[in-house]
């Protein structure tokens, strides 16, 4: 299972798009820019560079930030895309 946490932007919606595309299990967890979310303390833990899209990824406890190496990471764990 995938927790994707993001927002609606083009670098978060690319990570949703692989996720349905590859039929990945994940959960999304909005995180609204707009209101400066993405400084809460809890998900600095997950993406300290403070930027959405980033997922962990509850097979292993990886955590990933920015929408090129999460792509990356996906495609590489299904085999799909690359």
């Amino acid at each position: 299972m995938i927790d994707l946490y993001t927002w609606t932007t083009p670098n978060g919606r690319k990570v949703s798009i692989f996720l349905e595309e590859a039929g990945l299990e994940y959960t999304t967890h909005a995180i609204d820019i707009s209101k400066d979310e993405q400084f809460a303390p809890s998900f600095l833990k997950i993406a300290p560079n403070n930027r959405i899209p980033a997922i962990v990824d509850s097979d292993n406890g990886m955590s990933l930030m920015e929408s090129g190496a999460i792509l990356l990471y996906l495609a590489n764990k299904t085999g799909k895309f690359i």
